[in-house]
């Protein structure tokens, strides 16, 4: 007991006893010290007062009579000072008038003894109020201790939801930087096929140009600096008329001359220059590529250099913007972290982007591995057969195949990369393509692993929690039902006994009557909370409580439920017994709230692997893959409870055909009993 109040138990408790009466005083004291008990005597209402506020004792018996101020005063007074007012005050008079009594009760006291004292009356009555007393203080230290607990909890709950939170949000932000790379690359890949569409087309315009009209073909003198003859196709290529030709110097159309002497002297070397690329430039003073095409020969019996011209300015320009392109794609790999490769089965590995280099830890000039088998040797020993067999998919069905493994860089760091391969050409009798990608996951198998420990943890934490909660319930339970229920039942004696001395007063018979009606009701109270903490069925098995379930179930809805055992009882720890009853309780809960059923049925049947537990009923049923509502966590506890004790739950329902909840016990936790 706080603050100083004598600790109250019976028998070694202080008691304070007010009376006027020396005779009466004596008395009193002595039966009480023969007790066991400490008595503390007090003459008169003030020297009560003064004795209460210093002693502090367990009980007052407080005479009423008394000379200046009587006892109803007395207690008045105790009941408005801060230290005194929890202390039980039982009057002692010599009167038996109704009225006295009420002002006693009103005046605070918690019962009334009648002059000349019974001592075996007064010494029960004191025992029971101790009791009493000592049951409320019992009860406030164990909320106290429960609402401390439940702080820590909830302190601990809020830690690990925020360490959940964090790991959440760090693996949202890691998401959206990978899609803002993919949606990069995605845009520069399909910019590439843009432009590699374009320069097909543009091809496409050259060839029907090339086939409908001539090729540019001119002549000029070897040795005097003249144009002997254009065409129309090279006339409009140099942006020049036929007069202007005869009067053109041929060197101003070269952009560079010490080329175009070196291509002369190459020309009266060999003979001939096939496909050299030349810069020249238009009358107009634009510049184009064009591939040259020269031979020696004679014009009108002088040496002469006979000329054909492709114009290449358009594929220069799309050279450029492919190698812009690239090196876009470049980036964009290096920022999401994802190579490319190209493997054939006649020459292995043709291509190694940087940023697969980079992922492999592979020189920059190195190709690295020149097969499958070199880059098996790289994985890890315990993701090979898993490579092999994603590899052989990619081959035998042609799909796109994609496999995460480990693999041992070049520079002797562990990764963790996804692989991605697919057939992209199978020629009959031509070689094997394969094409992929490779993407350096290691970060985010680090954080996802992470989120799953969290998760675990704190489904752990979860089990600890319910558990911990179980436990709380059956201790209370378990309380209220030996002291609670065994006070109520002992009060309930004493009113009967009251009702039969009082049978000549019908007014005070009615009353007696009352009171035995409100001590009944709260024994049933008393008896349906404890069921519901902890229903007493469950000690003498699942069974007995289940049937016990299904049968207060009914009475409390109306509705029909039934309870079968086609089996020998399971036999459970008091742990999962709890568990599969928590589930069974939740389950009849929401056909009461939901289903509008009129029959319940619930039943247990062994199994090949163990025991079931049906609960079906034949209410209007809903649709399990339909998205439950944020707050409706039922189906959740339920399958999260099956989950802990190793057994399985599954719902079978549909609109309009009533709900089927089973539950698998596996047998290494039920036998047959």
């Amino acid at each position: 007991m706080s603050g100083g109040h004598d600790c109250g138990v019976p028998g070694t408790a202080s008691i304070l006893i007010v009376d006027d009466a020396p005779d009466d005083l004596a008395i009193v004291a002595a039966h009480l010290a023969r007790s066991g008990f400490r008595a503390l005597v007090a003459a008169s209402g003030e020297q009560a007062l003064e004795h209460a506020r210093a002693s502090r004792p367990a009980l007052i018996l407080l005479d009423v009579r008394m000379p200046g101020m009587d006892g109803f005063e007395t207690c008045r007074r105790l009941k408005v000072d801060a230290h005194t007012r929890d202390i039980p005050v039982v009057f002692m008079t010599a009167s038996d008038h109704v009225d006295d009594m009420v002002e006693g009760f009103a005046a605070g006291g918690v019962d009334c003894l009648t002059k000349p004292v019974r001592i075996g009356e007064m010494t029960a009555r004191i025992n029971v109020h101790l009791t009493m007393r000592a049951m409320h203080e019992t009860l406030a230290e164990s909320n106290r201790r429960l609402r401390d607990e439940v702080a820590v909890r909830e302190q601990a709950e809020r830690e690990l939801s925020r360490a959940r939170d964090e790991l959440e949000e760090r693996v949202v932000l890691r998401t959206r930087e990978l899609a803002r790379a993919n949606a990069d690359l995605r845009a520069q890949m399909a910019e590439r096929e843009r432009t590699e569409a374009k320069l097909k087309r543009s091809e496409t315009r050259q060839r029907m140009i090339v086939e409908a009209s001539p090729v540019p073909l001119g002549i000029t003198a070897l040795r005097a600096r003249r144009i002997l003859y254009t065409n129309e196709s090279l006339r409009e290529l140099f942006g020049m008329s036929e007069h202007e030709q005869s009067l053109l110097d041929p060197t101003i159309l070269y952009v560079d001359h010490d080329a175009r002497e070196r291509m002369i002297a190459a020309i009266v070397h060999e003979g001939v220059v096939a496909d050299g690329e030349v810069h020249f430039r238009r009358l107009d003073g634009s510049t184009f590529w064009a591939i040259v095409t020269a031979r020696l020969g004679t014009y009108d019996d002088e040496p002469a250099i006979y000329w054909g011209f492709n114009d290449v300015s358009a594929r220069k320009q799309a050279e450029e913007r492919l190698r812009a392109s690239e090196a876009s794609l470049a980036n964009a790999q290096r920022l999401a972290r994802i190579g490319d490769w190209k493997w054939d089965s006649e020459n292995g590995v043709t291509h190694v982007s940087d940023e697969t280099r980079i992922i492999l830890g592979l020189n920059a000039n190195d190709i690295g591995w020149a097969g499958f088998r070199a880059y098996m040797a790289a994985v890890h020993t315990e993701d090979r057969a898993e490579v092999r067999r994603a590899m052989r998919r990619a081959l035998l069905r042609g799909a796109a195949q994609a496999v995460d493994h480990r693999v041992s860089a070049a520079d002797g760091g562990m990764r963790i990369v996804q692989v991605r391969a697919q057939v992209v050409r199978r020629a009959r009798g031509g070689p094997i393509e394969v094409v992929g990608t490779i993407q350096d996951v290691t970060e985010r198998k680090r954080i996802e692993q992470a989120l799953v420990e969290s998760r675990e943890q704190l489904r752990e934490f979860g089990a600890y929690m319910e558990a911990v909660r179980e436990e709380e319930r059956k201790r209370i339970a378990l309380e209220i039902h030996d002291e609670l229920g065994q006070l109520l039942t002992a009060l309930k004696m004493d009113v009967a006994l009251v009702k039969m001395r009082l049978a000549e007063s019908p007014e005070l018979l009615t009353k007696v009557t009352e009171m035995r009606e409100l001590v009944e009701r709260t024994i049933l109270m008393v008896r349906n909370v404890t069921n519901h903490l902890r229903p007493a069925a469950l000690n003498f098995g699942l069974a007995s409580a289940l049937e016990w379930l299904a049968e207060d179930f009914s009475k409390r809805t109306g509705i029909s439920c039934q309870f079968l055992m086609n089996a020998g009882e399971p036999i459970l720890c008091d742990t999962h017994a709890t568990a599969v009853f928590r589930v069974v309780q939740e389950s009849l809960t929401n056909v009461a709230r939901h289903a509008g059923a009129t029959r319940v049925h619930v039943s247990v049947t062994r199994g090949d692997h163990g025991f079931e537990l049906h609960v079906s009923d034949n209410g209007c049923g809903f649709d399990p893959a339909a998205p439950r509502k944020r707050d409706a966590y039922g189906l959740l506890s339920m399958s999260e409870r099956a989950r802990l004790i190793g057994a399985s739950l599954q719902v079978d329902s549909a609109p309009g055909a009533g709900t089927v909840v089973s539950i698998s016990i596996p047998i290494h936790h039920g036998e047959q009993g």
